[in-house]
């Protein structure tokens, strides 16, 4: 045999040898078929390819790596082979189980409210579509997110679980059910727009992705031109939130989404320097110390009845002893009753409208607040 015919041999024996390789059970060596860009949020990325998605969901508490990678694979499609590792979930989920009020008004921003078929919390809810079917029965309550009910979620056996994760705290028994648990640590986010962005999240699931990413681009719009408009103040009143609760104030960090809207809304938050992207754990005596002279406290809290400046006497003496307590500058927030939580996450830009109200009547003249109100 010449030279050339065993050269030309070899050669096809390679090619061969390469057509027949096969990738480890496991290993994704493949790159995305789709580019697929996360504009604000830091928590999740998206890879898309021709047969899956994989969506890598990050540890706040620990960046350096991976709080939950899901693969999803369409229901009408075969299961393909070599699967990178993670949590599978078949598309789009027909039937979910959520944890809080935020997955419900998520999902009914998606016009998919339908899928829910148990919740947890239901008194939290604000969705009016949610509260009627819990009290029609076609809604199951589950009990507290902190310990739901898991029998009843198994006889539900829905499609997914959609659950805020919290430092620390583990999921039990449910994870012996093989029910994926998705994971939304969205309110880590230290952007607003970040956190707002998670619809998109969402949306993977139910293949309402279009639609998210319209909703997500008009909040976006609209959340900066209100920041603008706020941003040529000549003056920042200072401000902090809440109160203290079971012995703790609980403030926002400077580093979180609550502490960014103060600022884009014309405000000097008083724990501004502070990187924290969660809530800052303090005394009532440091909260004093720091923020007794400042201009004006927000506070949200969840009442029958609308907390008033003796009410407020009454509870603890010393939030008296704050300078806009004193001037009649304090604004509350009751969440029995206001959508805040709810609208939050996928509409900063209604709350940002409030903050900017408060701070700098002016700028909105014939706006009403609609979150917050003065106390009276």
């Amino acid at each position: 045999m010449k030279l050339s015919n065993i050269t030309l041999l070899f050669s096809i024996i390679l090619i061969l040898a390469g057509c027949n390789k096969r990738k480890p059970a496991g290993q994704d060596n493949t790159k995305p078929q789709t580019e697929y860009t996360v504009y604000y949020a830091k928590g999740f990325q998206v890879k898309k390819y021709d047969e899956y998605t994989t969506i890598s969901v990050r540890d706040p508490w620990d960046t350096t790596r991976m709080l939950q990678t899901y693969v999803l694979v369409a229901k009408n499609k075969n299961l393909p082979a070599n699967l990178p590792k993670g949590t599978l979930v078949r598309t789009p989920l027909e039937t979910v189980v959520t944890y809080n009020t935020i997955h419900c008004s998520t999902l009914k921003e998606l016009a998919s409210v339908d899928i829910i078929k148990g919740v947890c919390e239901p008194q939290y809810v604000k969705t009016e579509e949610v509260i009627a079917g819990v009290k029609a029965g076609s809604i199951i309550d589950l009990g507290m997110a902190s310990n739901p009910d898991v029998e009843k979620i198994i006889m539900l056996s829905p499609d997914a679980i959609l659950t805020s994760p919290i430092k620390g705290l583990a999921y039990g028994s449910i994870t012996n059910a093989k029910i994926p648990i998705i994971e939304t640590p969205d309110y880590t986010e230290p952007h607003p727009l970040g956190r707002a962005e998670w619809i998109r999240f969402y949306s993977l699931f139910i293949d309402k992705e279009q639609l998210a990413d319209s909703l997500f681009n008009i909040t976006v719009t609209n959340y900066n031109n209100i920041k603008k408009l706020a941003s040529d103040v000549s003056k920042r009143p200072t401000v902090f939130m809440d109160m203290r609760y079971m012995g703790s104030w609980n403030m926002p960090g400077g580093g979180s989404y609550l502490a960014n809207m103060l600022a884009d809304g014309g405000g000097s938050y008083l724990w501004a320097d502070d990187n924290t992207t969660t809530f800052l754990p303090l005394s009532f005596e440091a909260v004093l110390d720091r923020a007794g002279e400042a201009d004006v406290w927000l506070i949200r809290y969840f009442s029958p009845d609308d907390i008033t400046y003796n009410s407020l006497e009454k509870e603890y003496k010393p939030y008296s002893y704050f300078r806009a307590f004193k001037e009649k500058n304090i604004y509350g927030c009751n969440t029995s009753y206001s959508t805040f939580y709810a609208d939050l996450p996928i509409h900063p830009d209604y709350i940002l409208k409030d903050f900017v109200k408060v701070f700098h009547p002016d700028l909105f003249p014939d706006y009403q607040l609609k979150y917050y109100k003065a106390l009276k």
